[in-house]
């Protein structure tokens, strides 16, 4: 079939799926039927605009296919209170519970996170887990080597990183927390919007979390020592030529937050 095709039984000729196509490949005339310009085909972001914004269901596009596009289900919907709680109520967690996370769980908030924006709607963002908790350990005591390592080659990072080695040498795991999994987003290097794809898809996860009970933290040390010290890097073994972007530790909060504490406000320019 072409790459987009109109049941011109149901269409209703009101040509919101030309307005909606970002790329204005979509040709439409009044009391006519929508269709692509000849030759844009490569230029189609397969970003399923037109398919979700076509009141009719008329549009079928050859790679997304009616089938498989969910209609959104409106007694779904929150309101802005709900959605403020979830962003404003989210907590960085470091103290978890000694319950292993499904792998079944994981996926289930991937499957949510996949969905975040991508630059050109390149979808090139890729995830590598970590749910088994003597890796996670491994991957710690390669982190107390980085602490070593980087206070030796960094020096503007010493104060910082001895009184993190002093608290792993105690037993006192802040490199990654005890947390019985790791959630990473990965991309290739070279491309230059994937580390915001990246922050942005391990973002959406990190919210979604909490939906599933789940509570995590930015894993900022394993992000430095997973794109500088070596050790980490053969350990992580990412596909060849790409580097994390996101690292977050992922677990079952052990304690429970009841009160949003205050923040500054918010420093805004409004631009006339």
């Amino acid at each position: 079939m072409a790459l987009l095709e109109v049941n011109k039984k149901i269409c209703t000729q009101c040509g919101i799926c030309a307005a909606a196509c970002p790329g204005g490949i979509i040709y439409f005339k009044e009391k006519s039927y929508p269709r692509l310009l000849p030759g844009t085909d490569p230029f189609c972001l397969r970003c399923g605009h037109c398919v979700a914004v076509c009141p009719s269901g008329s549009l079928e596009h050859d790679e997304i296919p009616l089938a498989k596009c969910p209609r959104i289900d409106s007694s779904l919907d929150i309101n802005f209170e709900q959605c403020a709680q979830l962003i404003k109520g989210r907590r960085s967690v470091r103290e978890f519970k000694e319950k292993n996370v499904p792998a079944k769980e994981i996926k289930r908030v991937i499957d949510v996170a996949r969905y975040a924006p991508t630059g050109h709607n390149n979808q090139e963002v890729q995830w590598l887990v970590i749910n088994d908790r003597k890796t996670v350990q491994r991957l710690a005591a390669i982190g107390t080597d980085w602490f070593r390592w980087s206070i030796k080659n960094n020096p503007a990072l010493a104060p910082m990183l001895e009184g993190a080695l002093k608290q792993q040498g105690a037993g006192n795991d802040v490199f990654l927390r005890h947390a019985p999994a790791l959630v990473i987003a990965f991309a290739e290097k070279h491309n230059p919007i994937a580390a915001i794809d990246c922050v942005i898809a391990i973002s959406y996860f990190d919210l979604a979390a909490v939906s599933a009970g789940l509570g995590c933290c930015w894993a900022g040390f394993l992000q430095m020592a997973a794109t500088s010290f070596p050790p980490m890097i053969k350990a992580m073994a990412l596909p060849e030529g790409c580097a994390p972007f996101g690292s977050l530790m992922v677990g079952y909060p052990r304690l429970r937050y009841r009160l949003v504490p205050a923040r500054q406000p918010a420093r805004i320019i409004w631009q006339p």
